[in-house]
């Protein structure tokens, strides 16, 4: 699983409860260094930010969808505010926070499961 977060303590916590649950981690800043990422190595599932710099969680999530080697890899988006239609359309899940870590291990799991949300 791929965490693409600005926020070196939040990537930190959620680094620790994913691991906890039995995942693998990867981490990466921002959106493009996601995408270099992502050249090498492809993750399960790609846990992002929506506000980073260099490049946003939508336009990560744009580049993913629009190339067909990553378009099937389940998105699962943080956003402390409120995210456009459009772009929530492009991930599985949409995480608001601050979040429980429940409800963010029941976002990723759903995820991976294939479920899509309403």
């Amino acid at each position: 699983m791929l965490i693409v977060e600005d926020d070196q303590h939040l990537r930190v916590v959620i680094r620790m409860i994913l691991e906890q649950a039995g995942y693998e981690i990867s981490e990466a800043r921002h959106g493009a260094a996601a995408l270099e990422m992502l050249e090498v190595e492809m993750p399960d599932l790609v846990l992002a930010d929506m506000r980073m710099p260099v490049m946003t969680g939508a336009e990560l999530m744009a580049r993913l969808r629009s190339n067909p080697r990553t378009a099937s890899i389940p998105i699962v988006l943080l956003s402390g505010l409120p995210a456009e239609p459009e772009v929530s359309r492009l991930a599985n899940a949409v995480v608001a926070k601050p979040f429980e870590p429940a409800d963010l291990l029941s976002a990723i799991r759903r995820s991976l499961d294939g479920e899509v949300r309403a």
